[in-house]
Order: C-alpha cells, then sequence, then structure tokens
C-alpha cells in the first residue's frame, strides 16, 4: 500500500467516526489534485464517497465550489495578501457543507508574517475549519504552526518521478534539435495521464529556468542540485545556454505557465495541450 493510500483510508475513518483535525501537514507531498480529491470526498453529498456526479463533486471538479480553497505560491512566495483573503474565506461559514477546507501547496513558501497570520487561525479554528497544508520542505514551518496540526508523511514514488524527468529531459532536448516529430509526440503522452503531466510541465520550466540563470551568470552554485545533475555538467549547461537565446526561454516559460493556469481553471486539456505544443513549435529556430 502506498502512503498515499494509507493515509488516504486514515482521512476517511477519521471522517466516518467524526473525527477529522481541523488542519493537516502533509509532508513530503505537493499535489494540488490528490488534495482536492480528498476535499471532493468531504464535501460530497452522497456518503462522502467522492461520486463525481453530485452536485458537490461537479462543483469541485469545475473549481466551482464556495467551501473550497486553494492557496499556491505567487511567484517565489505565499504573500500575506493571500493569507488574508483565505482569513476573509474561513470566518464566513459554510454556504453547503459541513466544512470549509483551505488547500495551501507549497506551504513553506510563506513569508514569516503570512505565517503568523495563518496560525492566528490555527490558533482558535471555527469548528467548520478544515486546512490541508502540503510541503516538501515542511521543516521549514515555525514549529507553532506544525504543533498545531497533524502531520502525514508521504513519500513519492520516486520511479515515477524519475520517468517523468526523463521525458521532461527528452522534450527540452527535442526543442533543443528542432525535433518537430518528436515534439508532436508528447501529445499523447500528456493524454496518458493528466496528473503526471502537470509534474511533467513543472520539471520542464524548472530545466528552462535553470538553463536562463547559467545563461545570465555562468554560475553552477545558482543552479538547483535537482537540475544540475540531471543537466550533468557545465559543458551540457554551457550547450543548452547556447542554443536556447533568451527570448526564446522566456517565450517557452510563459507558455508553460500559462498552461498550468489553463489546467487549475479546468480549461480543455486536449486543446490545451495542443496549443502548448504549436506555441513550442513556433519557437523553432
Amino acid at each position: 500500500m502506498t502512503d498515499r493510500e494509507r493515509n488516504m483510508e486514515l482521512l476517511e475513518e477519521a471522517q466516518s467516526n467524526g473525527r477529522l483535525s481541523h488542519s493537516y501537514i502533509f509532508s513530503g507531498i505537493e499535489n494540488v489534485e490528490f488534495a482536492v480529491k480528498i476535499a471532493q470526498k468531504i464535501l460530497c453529498k452522497r456518503e462522502h464517497t467522492g461520486c463525481g456526479s453530485c452536485s458537490s463533486c461537479l462543483k469541485v471538479l469545475s473549481n466551482n465550489h464556495p467551501d473550497l480553497m486553494i492557496v499556491e505560491p505567487e511567484g517565489t512566495s505565499i504573500k500575506n495578501e493571500q493569507v488574508e483573503a483565505f482569513q476573509n474565506f474561513m470566518v464566513i461559514k459554510p454556504f453547503e457543507s459541513e466544512h470549509k477546507i483551505v488547500v495551501f501547496n507549497g506551504v513553506h513558501a510563506m513569508t514569516t508574517r503570512a505565517q503568523n497570520r495563518l496560525l492566528k487561525i490555527l490558533e482558535e479554528p471555527p469548528a467548520y475549519a478544515m486546512m490541508i497544508l502540503m510541503s516538501k520542505q515542511a521543516e521549514m514551518l515555525l514549529d507553532t504552526i506544525t504543533s498545531r496540526c497533524q502531520t502525514l508523511s508521504f513519500h513519492e514514488d520516486m520511479s515515477v518521478e524519475n520517468e517523468v524527468l526523463n521525458h521532461a529531459i527528452d522534450f527540452v532536448k527535442s526543442l533543443e534539435f528542432n525535433d518537430i516529430n518528436h515534439i508532436y509526440s508528447f501529445s499523447a503522452y500528456a493524454k496518458e495521464d493528466k496528473a503526471r503531466f502537470s509534474i511533467f510541465l513543472r520539471k520542464v520550466n524548472e530545466i528552462f529556468r535553470d538553463i536562463m540563470i547559467f545563461k545570465e551568470t555562468q554560475n553552477i552554485q545558482l543552479i538547483s542540485h535537482e537540475n544540475f545533475t540531471i543537466l550533468d555538467n557545465r559543458s551540457q549547461l554551457s550547450q543548452l545556454s547556447g542554443q536556447f537565446s533568451h527570448r526564446r526561454l522566456i517565450t517557452l516559460i510563459f507558455a508553460i505557465e500559462e498552461v498550468e493556469a489553463k489546467l487549475k481553471s479546468n480549461m480543455n486539456f486536449d486543446l490545451t495541450i495542443d496549443q502548448l505544443l504549436f506555441k513550442c513549435l513556433s519557437t523553432l529556430n
């Protein structure tokens, strides 16, 4: 049994016994889709099965449920203003459910001021409140926050991570060599597993950002440890930074970020992916 399956069972049991905590830290995972799946079950009107067809599930799936809020970093951090919006959301009683659920993805990216505002809600949470704090760097949270949450540990399947990473590298290299047919092949890969493809997009963007950093600074120390490892050495970084112009990198990074935003807004998946690949092809030399 995987950590996800085990922790999902623990949450389902807690809900059936009326013992759901008001706040959880999901340590070792940053996966909004997984957290939303949990929220869907909790908010489901059909015995909390996550049926996918009741009015509550349909609203969750369309990113339109009045009792569910997702908070993610804007740029490099979760800002004080975002936590203020969360506070305003949480003080109002649920519209149509027993709970109001807020998912913080990458919660370690909160500024200290934002963490202190979050702490105020954690100290005296409303009876209907449920907060899911997801982070792969949970040790960066204030001790006062950690002590007020129940922590569930997740260890991601590294075989899946490595598989996605290898595809991300392959995609970057297909752009490096202007391999049109290979670029088109990623459409089928994307449509095999939507959740996996979200991770793929993040990995590709991280690689492009590190290529840009190296292009501008020639400083390996500024490259993320993971990407420095997968890009092997300075000569390969130098080759990639020479192949990709500054303008092309900016275009590709913005294109991926636009697609990530569209997918979070539940726009047509197939069409969005096709638009991304077309945008990538338009940057070919």
